[in-house]
């Protein structure tokens, strides 16, 4: 069974850059928004740190953009950086005005936090809870201006070099086909396609499968940001034990007590999230100790690390927490132009799923907030730009994707466990390799049922991470090359597109 919408605009993915494009679009726009029914656990309320905006007096966009280009390894297109720092200030306003709740100080003015990179405080934020605050603001603020449907995105659609649309499958099977004229990707990471992430189960990098199917460009995929400092549970995604806990005098410490980062790099457990990451791997068993901190300051500053930990059995302020790497956050996607455009036409990107080039190898701090709310409004008004120039009446039917037959249930996982040998923190040629000739081997196990569809993306988005993996012979920015453990000088500048 199978039907057709017709909609102006196609946003694929309810999170923060979907939902704020949806409040740019004009009120009247026909906007039909693809959730894949995990209403409300995508990754965005999962964001605890900050949005990087310029706001305080003693900061400005110039010194925004510096902090930016230094963080990001030699990579950062700084045009996009511009863009972002230039125009958070006003985003943040605009959040405010939707009715976030961020924290302020005594005297009325917003409280920024300090976080990693940045070298005056700048980040907006809502507690340890800013992403959570976000959405809770912005769902309100949108409601009644687009039709929600609860589907998976299968397939774009597209007729001679333009997107005109997009195959969905619902929750309940099924088949539907959004005729849009523009079509938006806001679908978030790839977390999900590893072992331990912060991610929700959601993020399975939906995006990159879908692009690459309609001969978008990619780029940067090599470049997922692992965090050092997850909480060592069962289950996904892993509680993150926030950065800002190691800058309020937090240590790392192995199962003798010994602070294994001191010695391995000046800055000790304030080091570079990789090479953090590359000491927790080498210790084997690693503990955050937090407990010189106070139950007065971790309940005031971290209340959703203390709930998270206390959830699962942990007093934060009287016993070291065991902690793991997890996949945080994919600096690669569709690359866009500065006016969130793809390499397809009508087919436009914003938020994680988006590569803007802004964050080069290595993403700072509060970075990420800011560029998905700068890009998503300029995703929207491009959209009303080209729409402008579109007759109403150019998209054309296609018939419904070929469907696979079989599924074995534990296909997922060897997916996950593909992915995380061949692009996991620390990655090597022969691993990278290996996980490639066991994710093609696993294309002839896909069905058509729900659970099928996003192991098929999964499937796909993992094969273009590890290709990318591969790809990078060096160590930069956001990853470890065993293989190859320096930054080398015919990489720098470089980027890589699929």
């Amino acid at each position: 069974m199978s039907r057709t919408i017709d909609a102006d605009v196609c946003i694929i993915g309810a999170g923060l850059a979907g939902l704020f494009a949806v409040l740019t679009l004009p009120a009247e726009t026909n906007v039909v928004v693809l959730d894949k029914g995990f209403y409300g656990l995508g990754s965005s309320p999962l964001a605890q740190g900050g949005l990087a905006a310029a706001m305080d007096p003693d900061d400005s966009p110039e010194l925004h953009l510096r902090d930016t280009i230094a963080a990001g390894a030699g990579l950062v297109d700084w045009r996009a950086a511009k863009v972002v720092c230039t125009e958070a200030p006003d985003r943040v306003r605009d959040l405010i005005s939707y009715g976030c709740a961020f924290d302020h100080n005594g005297d009325g003015s917003l409280n920024l936090a300090l976080e990693g990179g940045q070298s005056v405080p700048r980040s907006v934020h809502t507690a340890d809870a800013t992403g959570a605050e976000i959405v809770r603001a912005l769902r309100p603020a949108a409601e009644g201006r687009f039709l929600r449907l609860e589907a998976s995105a299968t397939r774009v659609t597209s007729l001679s070099g333009r997107c005109t649309g997009v195959w969905a499958l619902t929750t309940e099977g099924e088949t539907v086909l959004i005729r849009s004229r523009a079509t938006m990707l806001a679908s978030g990471g790839a977390g999900a396609l590893f072992e331990s992430t912060t991610n929700a189960q959601a993020s399975t990098g939906d995006s990159l499968a879908l692009s690459r199917g309609a001969g978008a460009r990619l780029m940067d995929l090599e470049f997922v940001q692992f965090h050092p400092t997850a909480l060592k549970v069962p289950g996904s995604p892993r509680p993150l034990l926030t950065e800002a806990l190691r800058g309020a005098g937090a240590h790392l410490i192995d199962s003798e007590g010994r602070r294994f980062m001191v010695g391995r790099h000046p800055d000790a457990e304030l080091a570079p999230r990789h090479v953090v990451t590359a000491g927790i791997i080498a210790a084997g068993d690693a503990f955050l100790d937090a407990t010189s901190i106070g139950i007065g300051r971790l309940e005031d500053e971290f209340p959703t690390v203390v709930a998270a930990c206390r959830d699962h059995g942990f007093e934060l302020d009287k016993e070291p927490v065991p902690v793991v790497p997890a996949a945080h956050y994919m600096i690669g996607g569709a690359a866009t132009s500065l006016d969130a455009r793809t390499s397809l036409h009508g087919l436009y990107a914003a938020g994680e799923c988006a590569a803007t080039g802004m964050h080069g190898a290595n993403r700072m701090a509060g970075n990420s907030l800011a560029e998905s709310v700068v890009f998503s409004r300029r995703a929207a008004l491009s959209i009303v730009e080209d729409l402008a120039a579109l007759p109403v009446d150019d998209v054309e039917w296609e018939s419904p994707p070929d469907a696979p037959v079989a599924v074995s249930e534990d296909l997922r996982e060897r997916i996950i466990a593909a992915v995380s040998l061949g692009a996991g923190p620390i990655r090597n040629a022969a691993d990278s390799r290996a996980a490639l000739l066991r994710l093609k081997a696993m294309r002839s196990e896909l069905g058509s049922d729900i659970p099928a569809v996003q192991a098929g993306a999964m499937l796909a988005s993992g094969e273009l991470l590890v290709r990318a993996a591969l790809a990078r012979e060096e160590t930069r920015g956001v990853h470890v090359r065993s293989d190859f453990p320096d930054a080398r000088e015919i990489y720098e500048g470089v980027r890589t597109v699929l």
